[in-house]
Parts: structure tokens; sequence; C-alpha cells
């Protein structure tokens, strides 16, 4: 396995761990104080989502019995914050394995599950995949940013080359003759920039990401992904 997206002392994890055990939180801080990972720690299930809105963590231990929210609730409401919807969620819980909390975590948004007591090699190695998991998403995401980019930033260079090739060969006819230019030649011009100019608001009215395809890869296809859409999300 790849060490590249594991936590190390100089890129520690950022983990959250929720529990309603003061103790409980003060052993796991002991045993984890000399391996590299930034603990947060919350009591209850508001606190727990509270943090998720102003932190991004890149694991979260939750506790499955919390007085008021229980661990699962607050899992889904974690899935609803943007800067946490995809952090990698294991369920921590005194009950035995085949209870239903078990489906119904993993229906809400958990990977896994560690039942109490747990060997602290078992929680170390899953802490340590929470972050990769975490790590490896988050460069698949930028690459897929970077690859959507490229395509809209071919799409505007293949739909502005046209208009502007055109209008800098009228400018270059226009400045070559001593004579002013004539009522032809302007309107070219402003035909041109028209074009120009839509194409720009094309741009600024992107709503929708289409591609289509372009020489030997694909381009951001601009008058579909500007077109309105109805209600229901389809083209008009």
């Amino acid at each position: 396995m790849s060490t590249f997206y594991l936590p190390t002392p100089e890129n520690p994890g950022r983990i959250l761990v929720v529990d309603d055990l003061p103790g409980n939180l003060k052993v796991l801080g002991m045993e984890l104080r000399n391996h590299p990972f930034i603990l947060s720690m919350a009591r209850t299930g508001e606190e727990a989502v509270e943090l998720c809105q102003r932190t991004p963590f890149e694991g979260i231990l939750m506790d499955v019995s919390l007085e008021g929210m229980n661990g699962i609730e607050a899992c889904r409401r974690i899935q609803q914050i943007p800067s946490n919807a995809r952090t990698p969620l294991i369920f921590l819980s005194a009950v035995r394995i085949g209870q239903d909390w078990v489906a119904e975590g993993i229906e809400a948004g958990g990977i896994d599950y560690l039942v109490k007591p747990y060997a602290f090699s078992e929680l170390l190695a899953k802490l340590r995949m929470l972050v990769r998991l975490s790590r490896q998403d988050e460069a698949a995401m930028a690459g897929e940013r970077h690859r959507a980019l490229l395509e809209v930033a071919g799409g505007t260079a293949h739909e502005l080359a046209q208009p502007l090739a055109t209008a800098q060969l009228l400018v270059d006819q226009i400045l070559r003759n001593p004579d002013s230019p004539s009522r032809e030649q302007l309107n070219s011009l402003r035909e041109t920039l028209g074009t120009t100019n839509r194409v720009l608001g094309q741009i600024q009215h992107l709503h929708t990401y289409i591609t289509k395809p372009y020489a030997t890869g694909r381009i951001l296809d601009l008058t579909r992904s500007s077109q309105p859409l109805d209600t229901d999300g389809s083209e008009k």
C-alpha cells in the first residue's frame, strides 16, 4: 500500500472524536499523543455537527449511543455539511456485532465500525485508513477539477479563436489603408465583436457542465452549458 497519503508528523491527520464519556476521550487522547493526529473532541452529536460546520476533518470516530442526537443522526447531519460531506466516518459502539445499528450506520454514511473494547492497534490502523481515504479522495477531486478547468479553457479558446482572429484581420486592414474605413469594414468588425461578446456572455452564464468531443479530447460545450434549464433541471 502506498504511504504517500498516510498521516505524518509533518502532515498529521485531522480527526474528530465523538464520545459522551469524558474518560474515553481522555484515554484516547493519551493513547494517540505520540501519533501523527490532531484530535478534536466532542461529547454530543450537536457539538460534533457544530465543529464540522467550522472545521474540515479527514476522519471522524462517532460513538453511536449519545444523549440527545445519537451518532447515526449526527452522521446524517454531517453528510449535509459541504466541508465534511465526504469525510470518512467510523462508528464506535459497545453493542456487539449483528445489532441493527451496524446496517443503519452504514446506510447513514459511515464506512466502518469499531466495537468497544477494541485493540489499540486496530484503532490506529483504522485512523490511518480514514486519513488515507480522505486524502486519496481529495487528490481525485483535485484531478477532476483540473480536468474540468482544461475543458473549460479549451472550449473558451475554441469559441473565441475565430471571431478574435477575424477582428484582428479587420483592424489590420483598416490600419494599413490610409483612407477612412468603409461602412462594410465597420459592419464586419461590429458583427465580429458582437460574436465575441455573445461567447463571453455564455461563459458568464454557465450553469451546467456539458462537454463535446474535440480533436483527441473533449472541451466544454459553451452553447449547451449556458442554455436555461427547466424546473426539473433538464435542458429546454
